[in-house]
């Protein structure tokens, strides 16, 4: 089975009892979502972002690797 390298750009938005996540964006490669991780840091409604790769398993049956921190932004 051909390993999948999904890229996530996960936004981080002030919470009554502290920071949670915001909606994950999906990007194509690991370029965009570096760009895309940035420009949401810069929003007003959120106080940060990063930018993430997750690789699927090797094989059926496996577990998950954790994913990769590409760049965090604040």
């Amino acid at each position: 089975m051909t390993e999948v390298i999904y890229f996530v750009a996960l936004p981080f938005v002030a919470a009554d009892d502290g920071i949670v996540a915001g909606e994950p964006i999906e990007c194509f490669n690991p370029v965009a979502v570096v760009m895309r991780a940035e420009a949401l840091s810069r929003k007003p409604e959120h106080v940060g972002a990063n930018a993430k790769s997750l690789a699927t398993p090797p094989r059926v049956g496996r577990t998950w690797p954790d994913p990769t921190t590409l760049h965090l932004h604040r």
